[in-house]
């Protein structure tokens, strides 16, 4: 166990135990109360201060008459909590041995496994290990199984309900290693949406880096639909000449001209020609404001030095544009699935199913 305070997971730790397991948690006030050693005191002193009052006070008014009275003569005895890492340990024991005395035949090491579970991520890990759904459930409190299935459609929540019933036995080895692969890889998306906030604030460019590490972690279908919403600036090279047609037709002339001429040689190319058709009234026009660029060296010499401005102000305008065109948004999700796949290859790593 880590050694790490973090006074947020573990109120996080409390509440799940207690919305999972009320009577257990029930039971561990009880036996802390009546050991009333100094880190039994601590450790109830310690969820009250974090618990909020209503949740902490609704398990007390559940105590019999003599719980109720020390549970008043104990606590307030120990004013500072001296090492909060060290008594989290010590409340995770207990709270473990509660379970254990509860339920005697299940792996300590599940309890653990299923207290990092919300709601929706277990009605997520009965829809993907539906084998083991009813495993699970038959762990759970009732009203705890309630808001899990409230979140299923009918007849999913019907069939889970049904193998809970039908359970008989856990098995545990199967549902320890299934809980064990899906936390780790919720986890590992948790992190993959944090560097993807970091986006947010990042130069374009370094983007690619970004990208590179998400891929290990997150498969190629769910980050697609997170990129195609801030399209990358690469995948502008992988778009097909529809879209960027779309999108040019609209950006004004003297800009338009002014990022073509910023442009590497194929580059421009592939940009000119997906702005208009060879001969058309609107290539004509391009062809003459880069002209007129082009032959002011002046001119020429400040346009490529302002060519990350250029890149990026069109790309923020593509970005716009892109959100509102399904059409486009369309090939930007194509386009990132290609990017992505060549990042894969690129690493060796192959692109994680969906």
């Amino acid at each position: 166990m880590s050694n790490e305070f973090d006074s947020v997971k573990d109120l996080e730790y409390f509440s799940e135990f207690k919305v999972k397991y009320p009577e257990v948690f029930k039971e561990f006030i009880r036996e802390q109360l009546t050991l009333n050693t100094t880190n039994s005191i601590a450790s109830l002193e310690y969820i009250r201060n974090l618990m909020h009052s209503e949740d902490i006070l609704s398990v007390v008014a559940r105590l019999n008459d003599s719980d109720r009275t020390n549970w008043r003569n104990s606590i307030g005895r120990e004013k500072t909590i001296k090492d909060p890492a060290k008594l989290m340990n010590y409340i995770k024991g207990e709270m473990t041995r509660a379970f254990i005395a509860a339920k005697p035949l299940v792996d300590p090491e599940i309890i653990e496994l299923t207290l990092k579970l919300k709601s929706h991520d277990v009605a997520r890990f009965c829809q993907t290990f539906e084998a083991n759904a009813g495993e699970l459930l038959n762990l759970l409190n009732p009203t705890f199984i309630s808001k899990v299935l409230d979140q299923l459609p009918l007849e999913k929540a019907t069939s889970l309900l049904q193998s809970a019933f039908d359970t008989s036995s856990i098995g545990q080895e199967s549902l320890k290693k299934n809980l064990q692969t899906f936390v780790s890889h919720s986890h590992k998306n948790s992190m993959a949406l944090k560097l993807l906030k970091v986006l947010e604030g990042i130069d374009p460019k370094k983007e690619k880096m970004i990208y590179r590490h998400v891929l290990k972690v997150s498969s190629t279908e769910e980050l697609v639909e997170i990129a195609a919403r801030n399209c990358p600036l690469e995948v502008l090279w992988y778009l097909p000449k529809s879209s960027l047609n779309e999108v040019l037709q609209a950006y004004p002339l003297n800009k338009k001209a002014r990022f073509f001429v910023s442009l590497d040689s194929d580059k421009k190319k592939q940009f000119i020609d997906a702005s208009s058709s060879d001969g058309s009234s609107a290539r004509q026009m391009i062809d003459m404001e880069i002209r007129q660029i082009e032959s002011d060296p002046a001119d020429l010499k400040r346009c490529l030095a302002q060519r990350d401005v250029l890149l990026l102000e069109f790309l923020k305008y593509f970005k716009e544009c892109s959100r509102n065109n399904e059409q486009v948004l369309s090939d930007v999700r194509l386009a990132c699935h290609q990017w992505f796949t060549q990042l894969s290859e690129e690493d060796g790593v192959p692109s994680m199913a969906a």
